[in-house]
């Protein structure tokens, strides 16, 4: 487990000397801290409504996070729209925040999202499609942090933390997973966000401006980036699947990567494998002692538990 330096106004100013001695911060928006990470968004004085996005990692991550930024530099010469990973006085995109490694990103105007519409899910598919297909010609590789290896260890920490009933759950999901994986499917892959919340989108109206934060970047399954996002962006207040917010998000995928026979076979496979992993990892998070920061962003694990259960006993498939 890492323990990091909660941000604030100081410690962000002292961290922004590796980027420009100038810049003093003006405000924190908001800040979540994980297990394994923390973001903050902030502003700064000067110029007045310039915004960042700070993700801080564990030291074992230095390497994941220095993969996220030149998979970030590859995507903004593909046309992406991904917003800058800024480097510091010498050229470094990891850089130090305290004693642990950090990225920076510049952020444009627009806001997160609030509620879900067939507008934001079909721009949230069409990113996820052209950023897919325009990554064929990015050969670096970089393992999946959140793998079955890692939901093994991590459900060995939880489970005495779970009811019977909960903990019978999570155990037949690593049973049904561990049998995917010896399957050996023959799955699309290559680079993958591996996480597309709300504090990482910036939209303007309807649009989608740029998409932000790369914490988790990583390369797997493609489809575990479309699970990821079709589970957080596409449900009911119930975790159901809203089949018209769905289908926007999987159509406009499918128009930049059409989908594999294999993928819809394995997709309700991979659906209930992403919801588990942010159950879990929701978990290990509510270990953490309260900081008593009002500021920060809270994520309910009952959310992903709940969306996993209803995975369970149904899905909506690909389409062709």
């Amino acid at each position: 487990m890492s323990s990091f330096l909660l941000p604030d106004i100081r410690t962000l100013n002292h961290f922004l000397v590796q980027y420009s001695p100038e810049r003093l911060v003006a405000g924190i928006d908001a800040i979540y801290s994980a297990r394994n990470h923390l973001t903050c968004r902030f502003s700064v004085v000067d110029p007045p409504g310039d915004r960042f996005f700070l993700v801080v990692a564990g030291e074992a991550a230095r390497d994941r996070l220095a993969f996220s930024a030149r998979l970030v530099n590859y995507l903004r010469g593909q046309q992406i729209p991904v917003t800058p990973c800024l480097a510091d006085h010498s050229g470094h995109h990891v850089t130090n925040y305290g004693e642990s490694p950090a990225l920076l990103f510049q952020l444009p105007e627009g806001h997160a999202p609030e509620q879900p519409n067939p507008s934001i899910c079909q721009e949230i598919g069409m990113f996820l499609g052209r950023m897919h297909s325009s990554t064929r010609g990015f050969s670096e590789q970089y393992s999946n942090p959140r793998s079955l290896i890692w939901l093994d260890l991590a459900a060995q920490e939880v489970t005495d933390q779970l009811s019977v009933g909960d903990a019978a759950l999570l155990k037949e999901q690593l049973i049904r997973f561990r049998r995917t994986a010896e399957a050996g499917p023959v799955l699309p892959s290559g680079p993958l966000i591996g996480s597309l919340f709300a504090d990482q989108l910036i939209f303007r109206e309807a649009q989608l401006q740029a998409v932000t934060g790369f914490f988790f970047a990583c390369t797997d399954w493609l489809l575990l980036d479309v699970a990821q996002a079709v589970n957080e962006w596409c449900c009911n207040q119930q975790g159901e699947l809203d089949r018209q917010l769905t289908s926007a998000l999987l159509d406009a995928y499918a128009a930049e990567r059409p989908f594999t026979s294999v993928e819809n076979q394995y997709w309700q496979d991979i659906l209930c494998f992403s919801a588990t992993r942010f159950w879990i990892s929701r978990l290990l998070s509510s270990l953490l002692p309260e900081h008593g920061d009002t500021l920060s962003i809270k994520r309910d694990p009952a959310e992903y538990k709940e969306k996993l259960r209803r995975r369970i006993v149904g899905y909506i498939p690909l389409p062709d």
